[in-house]
């Protein structure tokens, strides 16, 4: 074999792989895409928070706290 067949072959192998790589992402690009339009999007929960909380000043930032925390540990 001479230097041009080898890199005809290399350039053919070269492009026979990048080609399979890029068809493969592009391919998992589309399904994923394809999954968050068909599942739903999680709704966060309401915590309600009763009424005599929110009376006394301060109360509404503590309530709002405790929700957080709440929410970011439900997460994890």
């Amino acid at each position: 074999m001479d230097i041009e067949q080898l890199m005809m072959q290399s350039l053919q192998l070269l492009g026979l792989g990048m080609g399979a790589v890029f068809i493969i992402l592009t391919l998992l690009i589309c399904i994923i895409w394809a999954v968050s339009k068909i599942v739903p999007e999680e709704q966060p929960d309401v915590i309600p928070v009763p009424s005599d909380r929110l009376s006394k000043p301060g109360h509404q930032h503590i309530a709002a706290i405790q929700a957080a925390i709440h929410k970011y540990r439900k997460s994890r």
